[in-house]
């Protein structure tokens, strides 16, 4: 059921392992060089602590901070928006496309891995799946034999690593300046992108609940959530530097972290969104949600933004008072929040709306009725004027002016 979206997440991740494997994350590395903000990979930071990407979307969360904003991106100049299939998934999938240098990829339930052109036309396909994320021309993401696979952005060529063993399972691998890693039940793996090695980080503490399908990386430290704590983990040092637990002891691992300007959000299932100290782990601020926390927040220029059935809210990010909430036009259990450039964008499986990410005030809708074969799965990609998102009926969109 849909109002059970996050469990339904899970039971079919589950279902991918058994036909298609469990699959990946991963992200844009970032060089030796950094920019003053800390990001860093080779160019500028967008000054709020999140990695510039240029035109490219390259992972869930845009980065590896998570924080679900990109910048640069060009969205549709118009209020009258129009939806072109562009292509047949044979499945369905619940999460964004990625873009690289103008090709999209996405995963699907049907076992591949797609790389279509704007018009759909294939570029390549591969024989396994997995959720997706590019860093250094490669586009990584099934790990379904205890080992991650990689494939050439431009021709599908295929790469793999060593066998990692033990491991009970392996979650999505996010490749990072200090390898790509890779956590399970138990530790947290690096691997070389170079010759497929691996070594263990850390052993990680024992929990009862879930944990970050997609966790936040910065300045060598890796943020997730397993069960009601968030931990943060220095992978040079292998040693969690510190652990913060809610009050009310909430599950934070139905949310995914976003790191930025110094600061960790995350959301708790007991309906609190939290500001962490990205360096010590103390809470900064908790703002009260009206419904269950479910969703991952996203973070820019200066705002928290968080959806809730029937509600959006922009929070200040210092203060942690709520600047705007608008939402009464939402149908349906919205999906992450995305911000691309000055545009705050809400999905759900009744359809999308487009908010002045300062303001609140809607922009467009396109919502659809009950009936419809259309049901929006996973947070929109936007690309040169184009927001791309996939659908329930096996059919990857593209919304642009009418």
């Amino acid at each position: 059921m849909d109002e059970r979206r996050r469990q339904t997440r899970r039971r079919w991740l589950g279902t991918c392992a058994g036909v298609a494997g469990i699959a990946v994350l991963a992200g844009c590395s970032e060089s030796d060089e950094t920019s003053e903000n800390g990001t860093g990979n080779g160019t500028e930071g967008n000054g709020d602590g999140t990695e510039a990407v240029g035109e490219d979307w390259p992972m869930y969360g845009v980065d590896l901070q998570n924080a679900s904003y990109h910048p640069t991106a060009t969205n549709p100049d118009g209020n009258e928006i129009t939806r072109r299939a562009i292509f047949d998934l044979n499945g369905f999938t619940l999460e964004p496309v990625l873009v690289l240098d103008g090709i999209l990829y996405s995963n699907s339930s049907d076992g591949k891995i797609y790389a279509v052109d704007d018009e759909g036309e294939t570029v390549w396909e591969t024989e396994k799946s997995g959720f997706l994320s590019a860093a250094d021309g490669m586009i990584y993401g099934p790990t379904d034999d205890v080992r991650i696979h990689g494939y050439d952005a431009e021709t599908g060529d295929h790469w793999q690593s060593d066998v990692i063993e033990p491991a009970n399972g392996l979650a999505r691998p996010l490749p990072t300046p200090s390898g790509i890693l890779i956590p399970n039940s138990e530790r947290i793996w690096r691997v070389d992108p170079e010759t497929g090695e691996y070594t263990k980080v850390l052993d990680m503490p024992a929990y009862i609940g879930g944990s970050s399908y997609w966790p936040a990386f910065h300045d060598e430290t890796l943020y997730t959530s397993r069960s009601s704590e968030l931990h943060a983990v220095n992978v040079e040092a292998g040693e969690i530097e510190w652990t913060f637990e809610p009050e009310n002891e909430g599950k934070l691992s139905e949310s995914n972290p976003a790191v930025a300007n110094g600061s960790v959000y995350v959301t708790n299932y007991n309906r609190q969104l939290h500001s962490v100290d990205a360096d010590s782990g103390e809470e900064e601020w908790t703002v009260s949600t009206e419904t269950r926390a479910d969703a991952s927040p996203a973070v820019a220029d200066g705002l928290v933004y968080l959806a809730e059935r029937s509600r959006v809210i922009a929070v200040d990010a210092d203060e942690g008072a709520i600047e705007w909430e608008m939402g009464d036009e939402l149908s349906g259990v919205p999906h992450d929040i995305v911000v691309a450039g000055d545009v705050c964008y809400v999905t759900s499986r009744r359809g999308i709306w487009a908010y002045d990410a300062a303001t609140g005030e809607l922009e467009w809708k396109l919502d659809f009725e009950f009936e419809s074969d259309v049901q929006f799965t996973a947070p929109p990609t936007i690309h040169d004027g184009t927001v791309y998102v996939p659908s329930r009926d096996e059919t990857l969109y593209a919304l642009e002016d009418a």
